[in-house]
Parts: C-alpha cells; structure tokens; sequence
C-alpha cells in the first residue's frame, strides 16, 4: 500500500488500512510526503533555527517543559534536552499496544507535521517514514496518559526506536521478532538519529493515541452495526417474527435518518419469498418482542452516533495538534490547547456507551431464542434437552460479556485529575476511554457471534423450511465453519470461527444488490 500525506486529505479509511499492514509481517507500507507538505515542513524547521540563534524565550524550543516552561535553557544544550524529554517521558507500564495502534500513532504524527506548524527537519520525517517502512515498531506500553498536553508516554515510547533506545519488534522471515532497538537499527544498518530543536517535542505532542483507538473502533463499529443488521434479519426468521416491524412507513414517521437506515438494511435481507414467514403469516401473535420490534430504532440510534463520531474524526485526522504551534510566515510561536484529546475522548466514549447498547439489545435477542415459549421450538435449541444443554452457556457467556460492556460505558472523559503541579489541570482521559472502547468493541463482536450462533441453530431446526435466497447464503457459509449443534459440544470454536467471520466482513459482501 502506497499511502501519500498532505495534512489535509488523510481519512479514517486509508488510515486504518494503512496502520493495519503493520499486523501481516508479510505486508509492506510505502510513504509518501506530498511536495507542497515538504515545503512546509522545511519552513518550519527554518524557523526553528531562526528561534534558535535568536535571544527570545520560546516554550519547547529553549526552554524547559511543562512546569519548567518559565526555565531558560542554554542553546548548547537544545539537542540534550528533546533527548531529555522523551527518556523522562517514557514512563508507560501495562500491557503493550497492538502494532497497528502504534502504527496508526505515528500516521497521524506524520500527517500533523505535513501540516508545517510542527518545526520537525524534512530529514527528521524521512528518517522516520525510512523505519516505518521498514515496520520498525517500538513497543509501547498501553497505560501512563492523560489525554492532554498530547498522549505524552507512549508518544515517547514510541519515539524510543528511533533513539535506538527500548524494545522494538520487526517483521522477520514471515513473523514478527521482538530485539532492543538499538539491534534492530543495526540489523538494517541505520544509526540512531540525534534530534534538534523542538524535535522531541513535535514526536510526542498531539491527541494520536486518542485518535488511534478511536478510527480503530469507528472503523469497525461501522461494520458492526451492519452485522448487527444482519443479526437481527436472521433472528426475525429464527423466532417466525414478523416482517412488518420493517415497513418503510413506520420509519417515515419516526423521522430519524439511522433508524431509516438500519429497517431498509434489515429489508434488504428479508426479501424475496421465505417459507418460514408464509409458515407463521396467520400466527395468533400480535406484537414481537421489544428486541424484535424495536431494533431498528436502537439499531439506528447507534449507527447515528458511529456516523457523528467519524465525521469529528475526520476533521481531527487532519488538524495540527501541536504546542506551540508554529507558523513560519508569520514568524509567530504561539501556545494553545490544541494537544487537549477531549474531542477524539468523547468519540471513544460515545462509541464504548453505543457498542454496549448493540450488544444489549442483541443479548435479548439471543435469550428470545433459548425460550421454547418464544422460539416454538426447542428450549436452548437443542433437541434432548437435559441430556443435552444446547446453547445454554453461549446465552449466559453474551450475558456476562454484555453486563461487563455496561461497566466500562460509564465515560472517561468526565474526569480529570490535576498534573504537572497543577499546570495541566484539566485533562481529556482520552487513552482510558479508548482501553475501554477496545474492550467494548471485542465484547460486542462476540455477543453478536452468539446470536448468529443461535438464530442459525433455530432455522436448522425449522427445516425443511426455507428462509430468503440472501439469508440461505449467509446460513450456508456460516455452517461452512460451524456444523448444527446435534449433541454437545465445545462451542468456544464455533463463537471463535463465527467473530472472523463478522470481523471480515465476509458475511457482508453476500447481502443482495440494494434495488433503485
């Protein structure tokens, strides 16, 4: 993948495909700085070097940091100190970041320097894009910010490999070796780079860790709410609901863009002739359950919040986050809040709260369908109950991973807590809600998992009944991987191989051509 950045243009599509190459040891990533970006940076770092000959006191560039920013420091020292201030910053602890995060970290740092407010040398960023390339990754442990005046430790921590300082891993012979830093650049013959004025600063200042978890769980999110869709589709047919809850002029008169949305998704996949819908259309029910029946709504309420979260990070992948932030035609070095991460925070808590409300509502869905009062069929699913106990567990496993989602939804961001003696006394927690949000996001994909799990087991148990053409092929590649529960089994493979499956997207691309 050949990616270009300009500081404009980078979205959270071709950033999320972009840091994902750093998961496949066997895939490579070219990086590309647009011509009219370089001419910036360079004009930036010229600036830089203005400031530096010069007397002025500058925050970042000839003085100390933080609470320190009042403190003076000898030019002779100016390269010592950007070293200074990564070795003191790295204080991370925790489980490390995925390599994809950290990837996606410095994409994000790169696309802020295309921007020229930054004062990093063109030959700072070409050393950097040289190790990215390379898929030279620091290890950067997930714990130690705050959010605001930028995601400084693990921001430093990744800094680290280019220092030839700390653990880095690489791709080696089709998997990935993990060696000191210092091993690894003398593997591809490079030296660690000494950096100059404000260089330090620029590495590790701005909201990437924040912004990496959340593009990470939008992207994804995305294709949740879709599968989600899906989900409730077949679960429609599993319980012989009826397909009138989807009638375009409920949502018409709702008045609400993603309800609309997710009823006319859920449509799509329920049309054409089913048997299983002719079976129950004089069933003595008269209105489904409210998991059924108000999905959509639900559904759409998240799939609003997903699409509102993406379109701030779309402007936040493309801002200058800085402090200070230069601006060389005007010779002006000025100091603002632009490293505060509570915009992209939010983001991640606003998703972490709307994955947790999807993974409620379909939990219901899958109780609806261990009940033989609901399903009409057999209690868990499965025939021989007591000898077998059927889908008993996987209900209670949604249910656990559900009620875990409702504990981590209550929003990080809302705190705050005093750093740096009181001089950044009001920060965003923007890296805690996104650990959360990673959480979330695994949860959902799993509780999701079961209820495509059961719903599949309970049109099985409907044969011969048929189902619509487009659901008889999502059924038919499900149970490519997952055979029908006949007698007990260990099901932690069967909820394992159907999360790939949604994960991919597979299931998905099998939904019939939208109709004009």
């Amino acid at each position: 993948m050949e990616l270009i950045l300009d500081g404009y243009s980078l979205t959270t599509k071709t950033l999320w495909q972009a840091a994902a190459t750093a998961l496949d040891p066997k895939d490579s990533l070219k990086i590309r700085v647009a011509p009219e970006a370089e001419k910036k940076i360079r004009a930036a770092a010229a600036y830089v070097q203005r400031i530096v000959k010069g007397s002025e006191a500058v925050y970042g560039i000839n003085t100390g940091f933080g609470k320190f920013a009042e403190v003076q420091i000898d030019s002779s020292k100016l390269r010592a100190l950007q070293k200074n201030l990564i070795l003191s910053h790295a204080v991370g602890v925790g489980p490390l970041l995925s390599r994809d995060i950290v990837m996606a970290m410095w994409i994000l740092r790169l696309n802020v320097m295309c921007r020229g407010h930054s004062g990093v040398r063109m030959e700072s960023v070409e050393h950097l894009v040289r190790l990215l390339e390379l898929g030279i990754l620091a290890d950067v442990p997930a714990q130690g910010s705050v959010g605001a005046s930028g995601d400084l430790a693990p921001s430093a921590h990744a800094t680290l490999a280019l220092l030839g300082e700390g653990s880095c891993s690489y791709p080696h012979v089709g998997s990935f070796r993990h060696t000191k830093a210092s091993d690894a650049l003398k593997q591809f013959g490079l030296e660690p780079w000494e950096l100059e004025a404000k260089e330090g600063l620029s590495f590790i200042n701005g909201t990437q860790l924040t912004t990496a978890y959340a593009t990470k769980a939008y992207v994804e999110s995305q294709l949740l709410v879709s599968s989600a869709n899906l989900a409730l589709a077949l679960s429609i047919e599993a319980i012989q609901g009826t397909h009138k809850l989807l009638d375009p002029r409920i949502f018409e008169v709702r008045n609400q863009i993603g309800a609309s949305h997710c009823a006319d998704e859920t449509r799509d996949w329920l049309c054409g002739p089913s048997e299983i819908a002719a079976d129950h259309s004089e069933c003595n029910r008269v209105q489904d359950p409210y998991s059924l029946r108000c999905a959509p709504q639900v559904h759409g309420l998240v799939f609003d919040e997903v699409r509102q979260c993406g379109e701030i990070l779309e402007r936040e992948l493309n801002a200058s986050t800085d402090n200070p932030l230069l601006f060389a035609d005007d010779n002006a070095s000025l100091s603002g809040g632009n490293f505060h991460a509570i915009y992209t925070a939010r983001v991640n808590d606003r998703l972490c709260a709307a994955l947790a409300t999807l993974s409620n509502i379909s939990e219901r869905r899958t109780a609806q369908l261990m009940s033989q009062e609901s399903n009409r069929l057999f209690p868990f699913l499965v025939r021989e109950g007591g000898f077998n106990s059927g889908l008993m567990m996987a209900h209670v496993t949604a249910a656990a991973l559900v009620s875990e989602s409702k504990t981590l939804s209550f929003p990080a961001s809302v705190d705050s807590i005093p750093t740096s003696d009181d001089r950044e006394d009001h920060v965003s927690m923007g890296p805690i809600a996104g650990r959360k949000l990673m959480t979330v996001l695994e949860n959902t994909l799993n509780v999701l998992s079961i209820e495509f799990l059961s719903a599949c087991q309970a049109i099985e148990l409907r044969r011969p009944l048929r189902t619509t053409s487009a659901l008889e092929n999502v059924f038919a590649r499900v149970r490519e991987d997952v055979s029908f529960l006949e007698q007990d089994r260990i099901l932690h493979h069967d909820i394992k191989s159907l999360s790939t499956l949604l994960a991919t997207g597979e299931l998905l691309r099998l939904k019939p051509a939208t109709k004009e």
